[in-house]
């Protein structure tokens, strides 16, 4: 596989981060100020993709709300239930997790899992308008005194604020979608090899987390996932239905996670969104192939 084949598959670009960065141990300095930066670049173009005027439909309130009470409702619940299993230090990483809205690369899986991308594209915008007044709160009622306000607030403004407001721009100069999706790809890998370098020791030295996270991972991310498609299967919903409401139900994003994790406490907080990761990066592999051989 050449270089550029590389650069274009997300699921190649997660798995170098992650081994380069359990075996080099990440950045020797300034791993908060690269995570962050790398994660603005991330969400700027990954919001770059979201055109909330052509998917503004009264029809899609509705899906909006079901998008917000399966991420923001079961699936946060979920998390939560699963996270009050483990010591403070890593119970703060899943309350981070609970807090975050989707991945926005909710967006663009649903139009290759042949789902209802408009929808989608509404669904995610109102999700993260929504994260904005829920994040610090749900974080500050579940952590309280630990997590400094001043911090939180300002890396909520450097992380979604910010690159809400520049992808607009990028929006209008129309970037090729090859070169940004492999830009996009490279931000996560150097993100993901700056967190699982901060926590290399936690890998090698404790493996029962390593155990315990991937277990709760699983269930956290299959089994809310699959667990949503046979209910709605079952309900009568079509496939294109299906499919955004199946990822709003099983992503969440753990790039911004991990980061917040980073910048607000120890590395070691970031463990459950790490290892989270490299299970949904599975996940979308399964997702993918999942509907492509279901017909409705």
């Amino acid at each position: 596989m050449g270089a550029t084949r590389v650069l274009e598959s997300y699921s190649a670009m997660m798995v170098i981060g992650l081994a380069l960065g359990v075996i080099l141990g990440g950045f020797p300095i300034l791993t908060k100020e690269l995570s962050m930066a790398s994660l603005a670049i991330l969400m700027t173009l990954s919001l770059s993709n979201v055109r909330l005027g052509e998917a503004r439909n009264r029809d899609h309130a509705k899906d909006a709300v079901v998008a917000l009470l399966l991420n923001y409702g079961m699936l946060t619940v979920v998390i939560l239930l699963l996270g009050s299993m483990f010591p403070e230090d890593l119970w703060w990483g899943w309350v981070l997790m609970a807090a975050a809205p989707s991945a926005v690369s909710v967006v663009p899986f649903t139009t290759i899992m042949g789902g209802r991308t408009s929808k989608a594209l509404f669904s995610t915008s109102v999700n993260y308008v929504v994260a904005l007044g829920l994040m610090p709160l749900m974080t500050l009622a579940m952590i309280g005194s630990a997590v400094s306000v001043e911090s939180l607030v300002t890396s909520l403004l450097l992380l979604i604020v910010l690159p809400m407001a520049v992808s607009r721009l990028v929006t209008r100069a129309e970037l090729d979608k090859r070169t940004k999706s492999m830009t996009m790809n490279l931000m996560f890998a150097i993100l993901i090899f700056a967190v699982a370098g901060s926590n290399r020791e936690a890998f090698f030295s404790e493996p029962w987390i390593v155990l315990a996270v991937s277990g709760a991972s699983i269930v956290r991310t299959f089994g809310t996932g699959l667990g949503t498609e046979f209910f709605l299967r079952w309900r009568g919903a079509p496939k294109e239905e299906r499919i955004p409401q199946v990822l709003f139900a099983s992503y969440k994003n753990l790039g911004l996670t991990a980061t917040l994790a980073i910048a607000l406490f120890e590395p070691i907080v970031a463990v459950p969104a790490t290892i989270c990761i490299v299970f949904e990066v599975v996940w979308i592999i399964f997702a993918v192939r999942f509907y492509q051989r279901t017909v409705k």
